[in-house]
């Protein structure tokens, strides 16, 4: 074998030494990362879709996640407002008792009682902020902390402190839902009732006691009329938080499984085939190992082999 084709066939040994080397440790590298390229010009034309598929699935989870986080605020809500309902129907149930029992002494401790109960209700907040104060950051949408001060109130805007907007939610379909009702659009009726009963309650000198005259008892019936009302419309606005967490469930899931596609396409797209990888794998050893014995037998030769 002449010099010239011996040093020939040691480049071509090499070279592809070398090629193997390389391929070997891009599979290698698909297999420790399970991608398919190491960066996305390695993907070449498929690139923008690959991240176009990406983006689309991070809105999808992003999307997702506030709902899920949703899911915890709509619990909190229904109790709330399920709490006003109750505090009003609770203080309409005793004044029927009362005027039943042609006593009401007690009537000023349940309307002392349901007021602080509404009132903590209406200020209950969800991760700091109010339910139903807007998009307002901050303290509770009822300002007003006694019944007295109730009384006192000029008008709405010293009772209620609120953001002139609403707190809003867009799922992406270009319509903002309105997550709740503000304060004062649900309670003014409300404060309203429990205002006039405080006003009773004064004339009367602060109780109504025993016997119910029929003046007092006429007013009462009214009243607790009119709590009935306003509860009924708390219990509507609960109703109405069931049906939009029921919608954001169901908006959860279709984005769940939105993100389970583009997954399985971004997998398409950008992993690696772990099953195609490892026959590549065994089938470039092989070569490999042919390429390094052929090097390692023509690196030997010298004219001393063939004298």
């Amino acid at each position: 074998m002449s010099g010239a084709l011996t040093f020939r066939f040691t480049t071509q040994a090499q070279l592809d030494i070398r090629r193997i080397t390389r391929e070997l440790s891009d599979l290698q590298r698909q297999v420790a990362s399970g991608s398919a390229a190491n960066d996305l010009q390695g993907f070449g034309g498929g690139a923008s879709r690959l991240l176009n598929a990406q983006s689309l699935k991070a809105n999808a989870d992003s999307r997702a996640s506030v709902i899920n986080q949703l899911q915890a605020r709509f619990g909190v809500q229904g109790a709330a407002l399920g709490q006003v309902a109750d505090g009003a129907q609770i203080l309409a149930q005793s004044i029927r008792e009362a005027i039943s029992a042609n006593d009401g002494r007690g009537i000023a401790t349940e309307l002392d009682l349901s007021f602080s109960s509404i009132v903590s209700a209406l200020n209950e907040t969800w991760n700091g902020q109010p339910l139903f104060a807007g998009e307002r950051q901050g303290a509770g949408p009822v300002k007003i902390t006694s019944l007295d001060e109730l009384v006192a109130a000029a008008g709405p805007e010293d009772i209620f402190d609120e953001a002139a907007r609403h707190q809003t939610l867009d799922l992406g379909v270009g319509e903002p839902i309105v997550l709740s009702a503000k304060a004062s659009e649900i309670s003014q009726g409300l404060l309203e009732t429990l205002g006039a009963m405080k006003e009773l309650l004064t004339a009367s000198g602060g109780t109504i006691g025993q016997p119910i005259t029929a003046d007092q008892r006429a007013a009462l019936q009214d009243l607790a009329g009119r709590l009935d009302s306003e509860a009924t419309k708390f219990t509507n606005e609960e109703g109405r938080a069931g049906q939009l967490q029921k919608r954001f469930a169901t908006e959860r899931v279709r984005l769940q499984e939105r993100s389970n596609l583009l997954l399985k396409e971004i997998g398409d797209q950008a992993d690696a085939d772990i099953a195609a990888v490892s026959v590549k794998l065994s089938s470039l050893l092989v070569q490999y190992e042919a390429a390094a014995k052929t090097f390692s037998e023509l690196s030997r030769l010298s004219l001393l082999d063939y004298l």
